[in-house]
């Protein structure tokens, strides 16, 4: 008997309390607070707005102009909810982390803004994403840029927020990337490009981004493999042309094979993907003979910031053809198709050589098959004859020789 008293009071009990803790809850929850201010500022203007002053007493007299009065306070109410929100802001701003007298703002922050000195900026998600120097809100002068996992992106000269000057860009994991002038984020003067795994891959002159002008090329050791022009970070095959033999020797230090017959000798030159092509009487390299033909052993040429890859595109590029049909392969070209067989690269097969050789970067060629036949596509363009290598009529090369048209070669 007692147990069910106990439960009809505290059932009593609960009724009488449970209506006012759902009106408490009510009360206290976000919606219906907003809810409720909200109408209540909606509520508060359109008393102050809809009724029309009816008297004098209704308005302030401002410079000989009647002003309602439930106008100005209307604008008063709106002015200070501004005031709070803009303080609010301040205070968030005021109230940021200081660490060794630096200040730090939002990257939102209204008084990031009006900052001219050495700040910290903290990204979207409060991440330290900028420290350095700002000016009328925008990030100029000298700074440090970080990613999201606090690696250094980039360490040096900005101007309203973009790479400006010397500076240094690093990879996403913290290697360096490049060290040297930039102009509007882009690589641009003179420079030092490196590989992701740290090596040197190319110093000189830059622009808009791409290697051009003068540059070096190192290979993955770091090792100076080429001195020399290039244009819309294309190596510029074309300058070899009518260079002296004594002349390659300083501009090209990297991997050599000699391949001489008794009337024609061929270097191919493995860290840049090349050949060039000496005639002469003599059966040894004579200082004073100069390069009439480079091959490029690639299947791809690049121009103008654009690489081309298929015969179709190369007409667009360089207009009618001087030349289009089957040809019998020469020495140099049966060189480079080997080469590239032998290297995986291309798609030609394989040319029958008469070879001996004492070294491993030195051959004597005693003869090739005569009958073998390629498909080539000629094209004349400044001064030069670009020849295009093919298996047969297909729209795509395997490589490509660079020689000066008659009477140019002395140019």
């Amino acid at each position: 008997m007692g147990d069910n008293l106990f439960r009809v009071l505290l059932a009593s009990i609960k009724a009488k309390v449970t209506p006012f803790v759902t009106k408490v809850k009510m009360w206290t929850s976000w919606n219906f607070i907003r809810t409720r201010v909200i109408t209540k500022i909606r509520d508060f203007f359109t008393s102050l707005l809809d009724v029309k002053p009816r008297h004098k007493k209704d308005y302030y007299s401002v410079f000989g102009w009647l002003v309602s009065r439930r106008l100005a306070m209307a604008v008063v109410v709106a002015v200070g909810v501004l005031s709070l929100y803009y303080l609010f802001s301040v205070q968030k701003t005021l109230t940021s982390a200081r660490t060794e007298g630096i200040k730090t703002y939002d990257y939102d922050s209204i008084m990031l803004r009006f900052a001219e000195e050495r700040v910290r900026i903290r990204g979207k998600s409060g991440y330290l994403a900028y420290e350095g120097d700002v000016k009328n809100g925008s990030v100029t002068g000298y700074g440090t840029l970080y990613n999201r996992e606090g690696v250094v992106v980039y360490q040096g000269n900005f101007d309203k927020n973009r790479y400006q000057g010397n500076g240094t860009r690093y990879y996403d994991n913290g290697t360096l990337m490049y060290t040297g002038n930039f102009q509007e984020n882009l690589f641009d003067g003179t420079g030092r490009l490196y590989r992701e795994n740290g090596s040197l891959f190319y110093e000189g002159e830059f622009a808009l981004g791409k290697r051009d002008g003068n540059g070096k090329l190192y290979d993955n050791g770091s090792n100076l493999v080429y001195t020399g022009g290039f244009s819309q970070d294309e190596l510029l095959y074309s300058s070899l042309l009518g260079k002296k033999v004594s002349e390659m020797a300083d501009i090209y230090k990297g991997k050599r094979t000699l391949y001489e017959s008794s009337q024609d000798f061929v270097v191919v030159l493995e860290d840049i993907d090349a050949m060039y092509v000496g005639q002469g009487d003599s059966q040894s390299l004579d200082d004073e003979m100069a390069v009439e033909q480079v091959l490029v052993l690639k299947d791809s040429f690049g121009a103008g910031g654009k690489t081309f890859s298929t015969i179709e595109e190369l007409k667009q590029f360089f207009g009618a053809e001087d030349y289009e049909g089957n040809s019998e392969v020469t020495m140099q070209e049966a060189v480079a198709i080997n080469w590239m067989a032998d290297h995986r690269r291309g798609f030609l097969k394989s040319v029958k050589m008469e070879i001996t050789s004492e070294y491993d970067d030195y051959f004597v060629v005693e003869g090739f098959d005569p009958a073998y036949t390629v498909y080539i596509h000629s094209f004349r363009k400044d001064g030069l004859i670009y020849t295009f290598i093919c298996q047969d009529r297909e729209d795509i090369f395997s490589c490509y020789s660079i020689e000066k048209e008659e009477g140019e070669a002395g140019t």
